[in-house]
């Protein structure tokens, strides 16, 4: 679930720093809305045309989307509902007497502006210039923070992550080492409905089009996704395909990087995928052990007895080197390698050798000598189970907040107008 900050410091860095952002300009009669047009009633609370009109702003600020009639309407629709949502999630944090200081959102806002290392006052002025007014910004950020403290509050104390589970998640991350991966950043967008699924499908082709003619995908994923993943951008970060719905396996699959997916219909939305990047699987065990190798090699015609003093007087690898030189032999050093890269004849002789250590000598058509001048294991992925539980938690936590605004938009009284 998106934090107030992760969400709000994306924002406000694309504002500052895009060039796509597109000049807002309100005509005579959107202003008028302030003060007479109704858009819906929430449970007896009104959301006004204006509303509507500077949430739809703040995206084109926010997400780099380019202006059209046809983008306005549709974000008019996305913006609508995201204002009926924060109303029923300000009413729900009510009910249970939670309720957002003015001295929390300036904390908010101060952080943002510290991120960006500007001042409160810049942000504001900013929003100004583009027509938009703070109360704009502060009445998300406040429906932001109700909304976690009241999930957190509801669900947090409810949710177990279990040992078994833990374990059965890394067991996956170890498997994942030898399997294909994909670098992949995703948009989900929800629909709870046939309705919405119509309205969402409608606006998921949209979104891909401006993606494809160069908009940014990590400012629209922080503008519109519900994935937990939208704070980030969107990115998903490296998976295998048994991670991920079998939906969108399959057409990963088809993808090359860089590509940008059509919507995808699942059971939780419509998601849009980027293919960043593809690796096939690693080799596993002692192959991906990384190992600094001096190769000394005798000439077929060196004394067995040269040979055998060389390796009794061995003491460092520096000192490896000089005494194969003395001896007219030839050095040569690998540096840090994983052993899959190194020459297969080797592998036998060092794979369970430690620094410092070297092999006895090997017979060919010449001898060598290995020495192992340093050498780094192979740790497996570099994931700690206490981030496996944090991640579980995380998604279930989101799991029950989109279940429970689920129920809040089935059980109120929305009048559209």
């Amino acid at each position: 679930m998106n934090t107030p900050s992760h969400r709000l410091f994306a924002q406000f860095r694309l504002v500052l720093l895009s060039a796509l952002i597109v000049a807002v300009t309100f005509t005579a009669a959107s202003q008028a809305r302030e003060v007479e047009g109704i858009a819906a009633i929430v449970n007896d609370e009104v959301i006004s045309l204006y509303d509507v009109d500077q949430r739809v702003e703040l995206y084109f600020v926010s997400s780099g989307i380019v202006r059209s009639r046809e983008t306005v309407e549709r974000l008019r629709e996305q913006a609508l509902r995201e204002l009926v949502d924060e109303k029923l999630q300000l009413q729900e944090a009510r009910r249970v007497e939670i309720s957002i200081e003015r001295d929390e959102i300036e904390r908010e806002i101060k952080r943002l502006s510290e991120g960006f290392r500007t001042s409160q006052d810049t942000i504001t002025e900013f929003l100004k210039e583009q027509g938009i007014k703070e109360r704009t910004l502060e009445s998300q950020i406040e429906a932001d923070l109700a909304w976690s403290q009241f999930i957190r509050r509801s669900f947090g104390g409810r949710i177990r992550v279990g040992n078994d589970e833990v374990d059965e998640q890394y067991r996956k991350v170890v498997r994942a080492i030898e399997q294909p991966r994909f670098l992949v950043s995703e948009i989900l967008l929800n629909a709870d409905s046939l309705t919405d699924q119509k309205r969402v499908a409608r606006i998921s082709q949209e979104i891909v089009g401006q993606l494809r003619n160069g908009v940014d995908f990590g400012a629209v994923a922080r503008q519109f996704s519900v994935s937990p993943t939208s704070a980030r951008g969107g990115q998903l970060g490296w998976v295998t395909l048994e991670q991920l719905d079998p939906a969108l396996s399959s057409v990963l699959t088809q993808m090359e990087p860089g590509q940008i997916s059509t919507p995808i219909a699942t059971n939780a939305g419509f998601y849009i995928l980027l293919l960043q990047n593809r690796e096939e699987g690693r080799v596993g065990g002692a192959l991906n052990n990384q190992f600094d190798i001096l190769t000394v090699t005798f000439a077929a015609e060196t004394d067995a007895g040269v040979i055998n003093e060389f390796v009794e007087n061995f003491r460092t690898c520096k000192a490896a080197r000089e005494s194969a030189e003395n001896l007219s032999a030839k050095a040569t050093r690998s540096g840090l390698k994983p052993l899959a890269d190194l020459p297969k004849q080797m592998h036998a002789a060092v794979v369970n050798l430690e620094a410092g250590q070297l092999s006895s000598p090997q017979k060919t058509s010449t001898t060598s000598v290995y020495v192992v001048c340093d050498r780094k294991d192979d740790q497996g992925p570099q994931v700690s189970r206490e981030d496996i539980s944090d991640n579980i938690f995380a998604q279930r936590l989101s799991m029950n907040a989109r279940r429970h605004l689920r129920d809040l938009r089935r059980d109120a009284v929305v009048e559209y107008r």
